[in-house]
Order: C-alpha cells, then sequence, then structure tokens
C-alpha cells in the first residue's frame, strides 16, 4: 500500500520514526517545531482516506473495463478478482440452468478473471460445436488437465491447430465413423444383454424374493464392460462378475483420476493464489505412470496377437495401433484417445424398461424417492436408486448374446 501513497507523505513518515525513536534513546531533546507536528499528524490521518480512496478508485475502473472491453451476454453482476464464483452452486448444471432462466440462453459467467460463456440451448450448442468449431475449439487448461493431457496432446483439451486438426480427423473417421461403431455394435449387445441376463437371475432368485436391487451396480457394470471393451478390446469381468487383476488396476487409475480432478480449488480461477496450493505433482506423475503403464501393457498385447494372427480387430486400440504411421500418432496421442468414454445410457435404459417391470420397495411411495444430485467430477444420485424388477418377456428373451470380439 505504501507504494500507492503520494512521495510528498515518505519523508514525513521517516521523519516521525526517526525522532521518535531518538526520543526514546534521550539523543535528542523535544524542543521542535509545534507546526511540524501537526503536520506530521496530519499527514498520517489521511493514510485511512488514501487507501479507501485507491480500493474505491481500482473497483470501479476493474467494472467499467469488464463492462466496455466486450460487449458481452449478459449475465450475474461479478465481484473484482472472485468473479461469480461464490454464485456458482456445486450442481453447475442447475445452477447454469436458473440463471439462463433469468439471462436468456447465453450466459456469461466469470471464473475468477476468465470469462466463460455458458451455452443453454441445443441450437445454439450445435452452432458451437459444429459450425463455429474452429473459432472455437480452444478450452483452457488448469494445472490439472494441463499434466493430465500432457499440454493438450490428446484431443479434449487440446489447442486449435496441426494436431487438433489431426486427431479429431482421426476421431471422426476412424474411431467414432458410423461404420465402425456398427461393427462394434455385438459387443454393446453382448454386454447389454448380459446386464439384462444378471437382473433376470437376481429378480427370480428365491432367496431375493421381495428385496429390491441396486440398479447403480447393473448400470456400473455394463458400462464398464462396454468402455473397456471397445477401447481396450478386453474383457476384464468374467460371466461370475469377478473382476481381474488388470480391471482392478484399470477401475483404480479411473478412481484415482477423479479424486485428484475433484481437488481443484479457487487458485485454479485465480492464478496470484497459486502459490498457496501448490498442485500435487509428485501424485499426478504417480498417476499418469500408473495409467501409461496399464495402457502401454495392452498395447503390448494387441501387437503380439496382430503378430501371431496377421491381422487387426475393429476395437479402438488395434485401430490407433494400425493407423499410428498413417497420421503419424504419437504413443501419447494414442494413449489418449484410448482414454475417451462413449456415452451408452441410452441403449441400456432402453433395454432396462424394456425387459423389467420396475417398482419401488414395499412401503416407499415414488414422491418419497430422494432424487437429489451428490456434487462431485461426476454427478451422482445422492441416494442409489433401490427398485424392484419383475421380468415383462419370456425367460429365454432374457439370455446374453455373447461375443468374442
Amino acid at each position: 500500500m505504501v507504494n500507492e501513497l503520494p512521495r510528498t507523505y515518505l519523508p514525513h513518515l521517516y521523519e516521525g520514526y526517526l525522532s521518535s525513536h531518538l526520543l526514546k534513546s534521550n539523543l535528542v531533546k523535544p524542543n521542535f517545531d509545534i507546526s511540524w507536528s501537526l503536520s506530521l499528524f496530519s499527514n498520517m490521518t489521511t493514510l485511512p482516506l488514501l487507501v479507501s480512496v485507491s480500493i474505491f478508485v481500482f473497483v470501479l475502473a476493474y467494472i467499467l473495463h469488464q463492462r466496455l472491453r466486450f460487449k458481452l451476454p449478459p449475465g450475474p453482476r461479478p465481484w473484482p478478482v472472485v468473479g461469480n464464483l461464490y454464485a456458482i452452486k456445486p450442481l453447475k448444471f442447475r445452477c447454469f440452468a436458473e440463471w439462463a432462466q433469468a439471462y436468456g440462453p447465453i450466459v456469461s459467467v466469470w471464473y475468477g478473471s476468465a470469462l466463460n460463456v455458458v451455452v443453454c440451448d441445443a441450437e445454439l450448442a450445435k452452432q458451437v460445436l459444429r459450425e463455429n468449431d474452429q473459432q472455437l475449439a480452444d478450452r483452457h487448461r488448469t494445472r490439472l488437465s494441463a499434466r493430465f493431457s500432457r499440454d493438450g496432446k490428446d484431443l479434449i483439451w487440446a489447442d486449435y491447430g496441426p494436431h487438433y486438426v489431426k486427431v479429431r480427423k482421426v476421431s471422426t473417421l476412424e474411431l467414432f465413423s458410423a461404420k465402425r461403431l456398427e461393427e462394434l455394435r455385438p459387443i454393446r449387445e453382448d454386454e447389454v444383454t448380459f446386464m439384462v441376463e444378471s437382473i433376470f437371475k437376481d429378480c427370480t432368485n428365491p432367496e431375493n424374493h421381495g428385496k429390491s436391487l441396486l440398479v447403480k451396480k447393473y448400470l456400473g457394470d455394463v458400462a464398464f464392460n462396454n468402455i473397456t471393451r471397445l477401447a481396450f478390446g478386453k474383457r476384464f469381468m468374467n460371466s461370475e462378475g469377478i473382476i481381474d487383476e488388470q480391471g482392478q488396476e484399470f477401475k483404480a487409475i479411473v478412481s484415482n483420476g477423479l479424486r485428484l480432478g475433484a481437488s481443484l480449488t479457487i487458485s485454479e480461477h485465480i492464478p496470484w493464489l497459486q502459490w498457496m496450493f501448490p498442485l500435487e505433482e509428485e501424485a499426478v506423475e504417480k498417476h499418469n505412470a500408473r495409467r501409461d503403464g496399464l495402457t502401454r501393457v495392452i498395447m503390448e498385447e494387441h501387437t503380439n496377437a496382430r503378430k501371431k494372427s496377421g491381422g487387426a480387430k475393429k476395437h479402438f486400440v488395434d485401430a490407433l495401433l494400425t493407423l499410428q504411421e498413417k497420421y503419424d500418432l504419437s504413443e501419447v496421442t494414442i494413449i489418449g484417445l484410448l482414454w475417451l468414454g462413449i456415452n451408452l445410457v441410452t441403449s441400456m435404459i432402453g433395454h432396462l424398461l424394456h425387459h423389467f417391470h420396475w417398482t419401488t420397495p414395499d412401503g416407499v411411495d415414488p414422491e418419497e424417492i430422494d432424487m437429489s444430485e451428490r456434487p462431485g467430477v461426476v454427478t451422482y444420485m445422492m441416494t442409489p436408486l433401490q427398485a424392484e424388477a419383475t421380468p415383462r418377456l419370456p425367460p429365454h428373451l432374457h439370455k446374453r448374446m455373447a461375443s468374442d470380439m
């Protein structure tokens, strides 16, 4: 604050400090001019006023700068330095939906000093993601996402440029093309019908009569098996629901990544506070090494299998390894692309409703079910849903459609 004070004040401040110490040490006699003392007292009383004026001018300049810098979409009024951070509720999507009702489908939200534009409309989102993707491709990387993505060497966190164009082309034309997804349909059908068969066995087991089922378990298993088979080309879970060693390692890596991702602090949005909240560098490096180690083992297994069989399968790991030379893909990029997930919720829910009649547990009304969400990197229900399942179809229609892809 001293640097904001007038320079003429500093000599008076220093002289007052020097005089008081000389008096206490009896080195000089108190015979200085009373007018000089009153002048010093007057200058000292102006210090709080100067500080207050300085703060007011700073805040006013900040507000005017933000208002005049861009013609921004409307949004909640930001505070200096912290922006809207303290107004954002734990369940962000609900908070943004409320702001969209108040300010319109495009909302300005300030994370500290960084502007975020939230689009809450399907048609506008299509314009952002498809029609103006080049201009809006860059995403702000936090310190953690920068470490996880090797400074944007994957697709999600890549800046727009040659690398982004290349990996997007690989994803669009090779990994997620309609042809490849159709070729991988047997895997998805296998896992969804395995889930149906598991629910059928459990709900028809006499020992479970009258008991509710934990729906989360079945959805989690089918998502886990789908993603690992599509991406890594192998099933970590056997028909009895037991996960092997590699599968346990995979789940531990995913869980640890979510834990690290949830450890973000306000300093990620206020850079000058980052020295107070250092990143867990050692933990992040261990996580990356663990993730890369498992992926390299799986890649090596597939490389050896291709050499023996002379052909490649349709899942992502074989596709990327066979396309590595064509697209000049580094190992880091391949690992990053392999860890992309696939949204399978629509297919799973459709099968659950088609094969079973679902009711609430005895004594529980539908209105009494707790539908609140738990905040986090991934939003789960606060209380896991439990329901009783009754088969709607003949037993043979609940059988698994196994696939060895």
